[in-house]
């Protein structure tokens, strides 16, 4: 579901690392939280549509912090954001306004006050007081506090090597590879395991980076096949301009601001190969994938914990890429809470498969709230639905994309096992706004070679007032079937979506509208 934390999904037959990981993150949740209560940001937009910089302005704040801090509260469902004006969402206003009586927010930062004594579990419970010292207690080592990051990002970096290695394998480049700020080298130990010819690989890290990879790989088997060049990759020079098939920058961008990334990306793309490949690891901002808010989270962790550091979007990078003359470019989510981006300088489509996941992100960008990529057998057909709107609907009989007109649920199900994608699309009233943007969504899907694509409206058509007398649809080229009225169970099939969908109860609740996008 939408506002589900990844936290919560516990599964005890799961055996990815990412729920533990999602666990050990958890706390990143409460304290961005926390911070907005006090600045009183939800106080500050109220009833309004406001702008970063006069919520910036009237919080104190600097407003390129503030609106990274807003990106995550609009994922995490506490803002709206339309055309550049924020507002609050549906909860926010009900219970994060002081005026309402509904208030809360003084109670919620009651629980920070609590905050540090859970910090003292171990301690509490532990027979041994000295047990488990926390980083902040033990003495201010470089040399210590730098082995622990890069063993701590070694055994990261494991557990992400081999799905990227499979997604690797599934299109051609040829070696050498060039690692740049690899850590202790578990990604190129991966590729060179997996390759099947000779591999060889270079990795560049800094020389405190090295020392401490070298402790926890002391054997020197463990470097077979890898070349080491301590050096800062910002100061390092090259005697061999495009020399390497695969460079690597798995996240390292993040460590830099804009205008020092684009420096360092076009750096690495002069080294390599005309027909080599870029590719780049990174939490990404704007991507939803299997944790949808920890592009945004980890944005703001690079802003704490880094001098200047920024957790870049896809679109940011592409335009970096295509200044640099690459515009060949596909992102792959990964299944746990990062993604790939995959650059050559040549044509894609003979290399790696295009995947319709994009659409989820061409809807989000059309003005739909969510988009959820699943398997077209996922959408429920059930004879039930039909006969729901003849008894249950004011519109019954009235509108010639609904029943008694419209399209059977046998006949629905027949044309959706001739397709192997939808996207299950999420949005609000007014129905002639969504209606608009499903059909723009579809017109984008149809020019970029979908030729089947087809979407289903949520609830009557709204194109015209009224349906004429005769039965001729007046605008068949913008009317389009519902959902429900084409019988499909429209509340299996958000489920299926993980997108949460009640009945509405009260004059004022939040509406959902749900449409759908099949694609083959």
């Amino acid at each position: 579901m939408k506002n589900t934390l990844p936290f919560h999904k516990d599964n005890p037959a799961c055996k990815s690392f990412q729920y533990l990981e999602d666990l050990s993150t958890a706390y990143w949740y409460s304290e961005v939280f926390f911070s907005a209560i006090e600045l009183n940001i939800f106080k500050i937009i109220g009833k309004n549509e406001l702008r970063p910089e006069a919520i910036a302005k009237a919080s104190g704040c600097r407003a390129e912090g503030l609106l990274r801090i807003l990106k995550v509260l609009k994922r995490i469902g506490l803002l709206i954001e339309h055309k550049g004006l924020w507002s609050n969402s549906q909860i926010a206003s009900i219970y994060l306004l002081p005026e309402n009586s509904s208030y809360m927010g003084d109670f919620f930062l009651y629980r920070r006050y609590m905050q540090p004594a859970w910090k003292k579990i171990t301690k509490k419970i532990a027979k041994d007081k000295n047990i488990a010292l926390s980083k902040s207690d033990q003495k201010d080592d470089y040399d210590l506090r730098t082995f622990n990051y890069v063993r701590a990002m070694d055994m990261l970096a494991r557990q992400k090597a081999e799905e990227i290695v499979n997604i690797l394998e599934k299109t051609i480049w040829k070696p050498p590879v060039l690692d740049i700020g690899g850590g202790a080298g578990a990604l190129s130990r991966a590729i060179i395991g997996s390759y099947n010819d000779k591999c060889n690989a270079v990795l560049l890290e800094l020389p405190e980076i090295i020392r401490a990879a070298k402790s926890i790989y002391p054997d020197s088997s463990d470097w077979n096949g890898i070349k080491i060049i301590e050096k800062d990759f910002r100061k390092a020079s090259f005697e061999k301009k495009n020399a390497y098939g695969l460079v690597i920058l798995c996240n390292f961008l993040h460590a830099y601001g804009s205008k020092e990334a684009e420096t360092l990306l076009y750096k690495a793309v002069c080294l390599a190969k005309q027909d080599g490949m870029i590719l780049i690891h990174d939490y990404f901002p704007d991507r939803l994938g299997k944790s949808p808010h920890k592009g945004a989270f980890y944005d703001i962790n690079m802003m704490l914990n880094t001098y200047n550091g920024k957790c870049h979007t896809v679109a940011q990078i592409k335009k970096w890429l295509a200044n640099a003359g690459i515009e060949s470019v596909r992102v792959v989510d990964l299944e746990t809470d990062s993604s790939l981006i995959l650059a050559v300088r040549s044509l894609f489509d003979h290399v790696l498969p295009d995947d319709d996941s994009k659409w989820v992100y061409e809807a989000m960008a059309s003005g739909f709230e969510n988009a959820v990529k699943i398997s077209a057998s996922q959408v429920i057909t059930a004879h039930w639905a039909r006969t729901k709107c003849k008894f249950g609907c004011s519109v019954y009989g009235k509108n010639l994309q609904c029943p008694p007109c419209g399209i059977e649920s046998d006949k629905t199900k027949k044309i959706l096992n001739s397709y192997s994608t939808a996207i299950v699309l999420e949005g609000g009233p007014p129905g002639i706004d969504f209606h608009k943007k499903l059909l723009e969504l579809e017109k984008k899907a149809f020019l970029a070679g979908y030729y089947k694509a087809i979407v289903f409206g949520a609830g009557h058509c709204p194109v015209c007032k009224q349906c004429p007398e005769d039965g001729k649809c007046l605008h068949p080229d913008l009317a389009r079937p519902s959902m429900e009225g084409s019988g499909i169970d429209v509340y299996a099939t958000a489920q299926n979506a993980g997108i949460e969908l009640k009945p509405v109860k009260n004059k004022g609740d939040y509406v959902k509208y749900i449409g759908l996008l099949l694609l083959e």
